[in-house]
């Protein structure tokens, strides 16, 4: 074949056939440079080139594996999976060596206008707080839009989870987000998974696995990256949307009543401290499925008030649970503790007061036994 040419096996193009875009690199990072370009038989691609430490630890028959993939699916699935993940769709090889991978261009829902340039929305703008979400000149996606886009998330991972998928490095900056704003009078909810050369299919993948440290489980993890690692993380990530600040580790469930019954923070509890929740896909579903329905296709938004019942969401109710978010809520007293001692220059000044009067008791009987002695 002349352009996506194969051997019996998934589709690769020669490096020599890629015209690339020549304003440089769209971005950069520690393993690869992503260019846009163009090959003979398609006109819009980007090519992902590894970096040659990453191509050193490249397991080439995992990664063409892993293209792949999506042919082993059903029509409807591998639609799906097309649909919300910049899949690689063929490998790049230079004389018999793999450097790199094509794939789809984000769809243009997934950008904003910055100025005269376009810039991709990442996961990272939903634990943005509003004053600084106003003072960048980002949109701001209001407490039920997180929840409908954390809801939408937790159900691409069960559907990944189900066809042998996982993500490993799960964190905001590889997942893209629609605007908080109506399409057509009707609210658009989807996410767009990036990196996905780095996915394990069937519990292997072609590239390390790397794990940042502020998302890394609390939990001693053997198995390496697992469904149950990704589930980890997407609950940190709740819980950093929800609480606007991606470097909180826990929250106190209890500001959080205005937006969701306690069962749901039971469930985001299993996820951040057991290695083995006892949750069933069923369950992970159901849940996805009411947070996504807070926020309806007309764009009116709701808050969960049990895990049936809801309410629509009101400037009153919005300023009560920031009130409640920033209530600094007493420790729960523990029967029969003394009170903690005092702390500061009081409790360091009485210890050094009794050692003076010790020390002086003592000069004290020392003369007394010179002078009768």
């Amino acid at each position: 074949m002349t352009t996506a040419e194969s051997t019996d096996g998934p589709a690769w193009y020669r490096l020599g056939s890629l015209r690339l875009d020549p304003g440089g690199p769209l971005g950069e990072g520690g393993a690869a440079e992503v260019w846009r370009c163009a090959a003979p038989d398609r006109d819009r691609l980007v090519f992902k080139r590894f970096r040659d430490e990453a191509r050193a630890d490249l397991d080439g028959d995992r990664l063409r594996q892993l293209v792949a993939w999506p042919q082993r699916l059903a029509p409807e699935d591998r639609e799906r999976l097309l649909a919300r993940c910049a899949w690689p769709s063929a490998v790049v090889t230079d004389g018999a060596e793999i450097v790199g991978v094509v794939l789809p261009e984000a769809p243009a829902g997934y950008f904003h206008s910055s100025g005269s340039d376009w810039k991709p929305r990442h996961f990272t703008r939903l634990a943005v707080p509003e004053p600084v979400a106003r003072r960048r000149g980002f949109e701001y996606y209001d407490f039920p839009h997180k929840l409908a886009r954390l809801g939408r998330l937790l159900g691409d991972l069960d559907f990944l989870h189900d066809n042998g998928i996982v993500i490993g490095d799960l964190q905001p900056n590889n997942i893209l987000v629609t605007s908080a704003a109506p399409a057509g009078q009707v609210v658009v909810t989807e996410n767009y998974f990036l990196d996905c050369d780095s996915f394990l299919i069937d519990g292997r993948s072609a590239m390390p696995n790397l794990d940042p440290l502020p998302w890394r489980p609390p939990y001693v993890n053997g198995d390496g990256f697992t469904a149950t690692t990704d589930l980890f993380k997407f609950a940190l990530l709740a819980i950093r949307c929800l609480s606007e600040d991606l470097a909180a580790d826990r929250i106190d469930y209890r500001r959080f009543g205005q937006l969701l019954p306690m069962s749901d923070f039971t469930t985001l509890d299993a996820l951040l401290t057991s290695p083995a929740p006892a949750l069933t896909s069923a369950d992970l579903r159901a849940l996805a499925r009411a947070w996504q329905s807070v926020v309806r296709p007309d764009g009116g938004m709701f808050r969960r008030t049990d895990t049936v019942l809801s309410e629509r969401w009101s400037p009153a109710m919005r300023a009560a649970h920031l009130t409640e978010m920033n209530v600094v809520l007493e420790p729960v007293a523990v029967p029969g503790n003394p009170p903690a001692k005092a702390a500061g220059r009081v409790g360091i000044l009485v210890p050094a007061l009794l050692a003076v009067a010790l020390a002086a008791l003592v000069i004290l009987v020392i003369l007394g036994v010179a002078l009768h002695g």
